[in-house]
């Protein structure tokens, strides 16, 4: 299985302790805690592993991890197995707000992911500030550190941006984006306001760009290369920066870049299908997957598995594909053999009904938690080349998509931006994209199989694209701006 071994727990409760709100009551022995652990190489490399750690965590709590394919229409509730409700699809109680389109400031459903992601980025900075304190740690170590740190610290505020800020769809030159830290609370107490989204976009582009010219291609952790930013994950990653800024050309070439000198390619169509149900590697074409821990016994920590699994008829996941996917995929698309057909039983007039329910195959088992693959460079390509009217060039993007998939290739250009958007929801399903394509593409969300919400559809523009900045965050920092409806 995709692991890394860690041994980080107590690591990174030392290093995030300065993200707490309740900073000024930490004991005092915090610091020489930090300052030792810092104080050699495998300290810091310790702490390195423990940031991945968290970061898989960050990515793989369930809450953020279906948000964006829930509330796009992707996802429906499975049958509860057994008990009282057996057989009655239940809307789970930690998403109930968020899946209402009714998030709330004071009890957000995602909260707990606003808070890791800057502890995370707290972390990264407390690193960069203490790169130079370890004696025994090389010149190319220190590059190689920072250029980890400054990819993790850009894609962890990147997400925050996409749950929290409206997007350049909206044409508002005073759209906010979030808070920008550079500094560990350890430097630097002020608290800082959201920074425009231009600006907020500016920042994570720089810090990527940066890291791009530090990578020295050593790496120095255990486990899959594919389990750490690298070079070539850190420019596909960056491409999809580009691509929500709405910078067409720099998305294009980010994206030809990685197609064309990454070495990664797509998987091949008959390996296609058994690559992903490949339980001890991720699928061929993975650029960045991020490995499950193992604890002190050499155990298997959790995985998103637990979100999507089919183990039995009375143990599985919560989530399962709606008809509103399925029906999407033709008849000749072998990516619809990428789902577990499954009988459940079904509470109909007081009576247990057998009905079918489809479950992802994409993550059985114990997988990675996946970050991107070059099927999505492909699409970003595409995406940019038809912005750019390079209609020919979208073409061939996009047509190698559907090819592999089984498809015939696309000829005619009309509603060509349509079919781009079906094909990123058909191909990169359950990797969390589609509620955030469709907020900075400017489509509306329709949810109707399966859908238990009070509210189904949601038009755009609308202030529900966005979920409300943690109550608490703003009662700490009294130059947060609340988003608008909240």
């Amino acid at each position: 299985m995709k692991t890394i071994p860690t041994k980080v727990t107590l690591i990174l409760s030392c290093l995030l302790i300065w993200s707490c709100s309740d900073f000024l009551d930490q004991e005092p022995g915090s610091q020489i805690s930090i300052n030792e652990q810092l104080s050699t190489r495998n300290g810091m490399l310790e702490a390195v592993s423990g940031i991945y750690s968290n970061l898989e965590a960050v990515l793989r709590f369930e809450n953020y991890t279906v948000y964006a394919d829930l509330q796009g229409g992707n996802l429906k509730f499975s049958p509860e197995p057994s008990g009282s409700n057996q057989g009655q699809t239940i809307i789970p109680e930690n998403i109930q707000n968020i899946y209402n389109f009714n998030d709330l400031a004071l009890e957000s459903d995602l909260e707990s992911f606003y808070d890791d992601c800057y502890e995370i980025i707290n972390a990264c900075n407390l690193l960069l500030e203490n790169l130079n304190t370890p004696e025994d740690l090389s010149a190319s170590d220190r590059d190689e550190i920072e250029a980890h740190m400054l990819a993790i610290r850009a894609f962890s505020h990147f997400i925050l941006t996409q749950v929290y800020a409206q997007n350049t769809v909206l044409g508002q030159e005073n759209t906010l984006g979030v808070v920008y830290k550079t500094r560990s609370l350890q430097e630097d107490l002020e608290f800082l306001p959201r920074l425009s989204l231009d600006e907020t976009y500016t920042n994570i582009i720089a810090d990527y760009n940066a890291s791009l010219e530090l990578f020295t291609g050593n790496q120095l952790l255990e486990g899959p290369a594919f389990s750490y930013f690298d070079s070539n994950s850190t420019k596909a990653l960056l491409s999809r920066v580009y691509l929500a800024n709405q910078n067409w050309q720099q998305a294009l070439t980010a994206a030809q870049g990685v197609i064309e000198s990454s070495g990664i390619v797509l998987t091949p169509q008959e390996n296609y299908i058994e690559s992903w149900e490949e339980s001890l590697a991720p699928i061929s074409e993975t650029l960045l997957e991020l490995s499950l821990p193992r604890d002190a016994d050499g155990d298997l920590g959790n995985s998103i598995a637990q979100t999507w699994g089919y183990t039995s008829a009375t143990s599985y996941g919560e989530f399962v594909a709606s008809e509103d996917l399925i029906d999407l995929y033709e008849e000749d698309d072998l990516r619809g053999q990428l789902f577990l057909e499954i009988e459940l039983a079904v509470l109909e007039n007081d009576q247990l009904v057998n009905k079918p329910f489809y479950f992802t195959s994409k993550f059985q088992g114990q997988p990675g938690t996946p970050v991107i693959r070059i099927s999505e460079l492909y699409l970003i390509a595409a995406e940019a080349a038809f912005e750019l009217n390079q209609i020919p060039l979208a073409l061939e993007y996009l047509n190698n998509i559907r090819q592999r998939a089984g498809l015939d290739a696309l000829t005619q250009t009309e509603n060509l931006d349509d079919q781009i958007f079906l094909e990123r929801r058909r191909e990169l399903a359950f990797e969390r994209h589609l509620f955030f394509d469709s907020k900075r593409t400017g489509r509306g969300i329709v949810r109707n199989d399966g859908c238990l919400a009070t509210t189904c559809t949601l038009d755009y523009p609308s202030n529900f694209f966005v979920l409300p900045i943690p109550q608490k965050n703003l009662n700490l920092n009294e130059n947060l701006i609340q988003n608008e409806g909240y």
